[in-house]
């Protein structure tokens, strides 16, 4: 990512210089409803309405994916909530796990859990 980042930033930044040396010859600015006038490189007004067109649009795209960073953001609190959900229920399950064999009972432990394999030898039927 980093060689594609010099490969279009080195390139631009030459452009760019090349056109503001070729565009020294100054010219004026007014803009109609204000009463001043400036008299500028015309690279400068060029690039200036170039970057204010950068900032625009970047403005604009940033307010139309605050819906999708919103979610985002609710999807990750939801996901970390759930994983914290999860290891509690592990840490229970162990600590009853543990009672137990304290106890001296046999596990009883969930089929889908599989937190305690040490008590599922399948069970042969009498007579066998």
């Amino acid at each position: 990512m980093r060689v594609l980042y010099w490969i279009i930033a080195i390139p631009l930044t030459i452009v760019i210089t090349v056109f503001a040396v070729a565009n020294r010859q100054a010219t004026t600015l007014s803009l109609w409803p204000l009463p001043f006038e400036m008299d500028l490189p015309l690279f400068v007004p060029v690039l200036g309405a170039l970057l204010l067109g950068l900032l625009i649009g970047l403005l604009f795209e940033w307010l139309l994916t605050g819906k999708h960073r919103r979610a985002n953001r609710k999807m990750e609190s939801e996901l970390s909530r759930l994983r914290r959900e999860k290891e509690a229920a592990r840490e229970q399950e162990r600590a009853a796990i543990a009672n137990q064999k304290q106890a001296g009972q046999p596990p009883m432990v969930d089929a889908q859990s599989g937190a305690d394999k040490t008590n599922t030898a399948p069970v042969q039927p009498a007579g066998v």
